[in-house]
């Protein structure tokens, strides 16, 4: 049998999907770094004095368990606009108004200011600085020019999985290491059946601790 060449490219075409969706699922570690200024260069190195997290990312989803003593997990659904907070020492989920606006997905690495300002918590005066690496890998920087004490500064867009790998704020910021494309079980990303809500429950407007 004989295949078109309009045939064949969809083939080829359909062949590549679930491979470009999968590269866009990734986990990796979150070393937390003291910084000083957010428009110095980016070193690629790193110092952590408040420890790691494990950050999990599916599509529109994203999981970030901390290692305190409490070991918190945040659950983000950016498509349905939803984040609650995992207690796994209380079985208990707590639900908030916004997931952590330092980490989001992005349309476009190369224009990136508008996903910014969508999942920012309050208003960001946006400018892109240009491409920079990060650990290795090719990113895009991106200066918040209002940034307040609470806000990023400075955010790193990795151009292959159109997220944020590196962020700055005053003070403080995070980078992604250890990063490993590949597909995330559905079930990170749920809560589980035994969590309990407490009543009476309001969602929190003060988010998820950055550690």
């Amino acid at each position: 049998m004989k295949l078109s060449a309009t045939n064949l490219a969809s083939i080829i075409l359909l062949g590549l999907i679930p491979a470009a969706c999968h590269a866009q699922e990734f986990s990796a570690d979150v070393v937390y770094l003291a910084v000083n200024k957010p428009d110095a260069p980016s070193t690629g190195t790193a110092t952590s004095p408040h420890g790691s997290s494990k950050l999990y990312v599916s599509k529109d989803k994203i999981r970030l368990e901390t290692n305190g003593l409490t070991g918190t997990i945040l659950l983000a659904d950016r498509a349905e606009h939803t984040a609650v907070a995992l207690q796994p020492q209380k079985r208990a989920v707590q639900l908030l108004a916004s997931g952590p606006s330092q980490y989001f997905r992005v349309e476009n690495a190369d224009d990136a200011c508008q996903s910014w300002q969508r999942f920012a918590e309050q208003k960001i005066v946006c400018e892109k600085i240009g491409p920079e690496e990060v650990n290795g890998r090719e990113t895009v920087k991106y200066r918040n020019k209002s940034a307040s004490d609470t806000a990023p500064a400075a955010v790193w867009v990795d151009k292959t999985l159109k997220f944020v790998i590196k962020w700055q704020g005053a003070g403080n910021g995070a980078e992604l290491h250890n990063i490993k494309e590949e597909q995330q079980a559905a079930d990170l990303f749920a809560v589980p059946n035994d969590y309990k809500t407490p009543n009476p429950q309001k969602a929190t407007t003060k988010g998820f601790s950055k550690r």
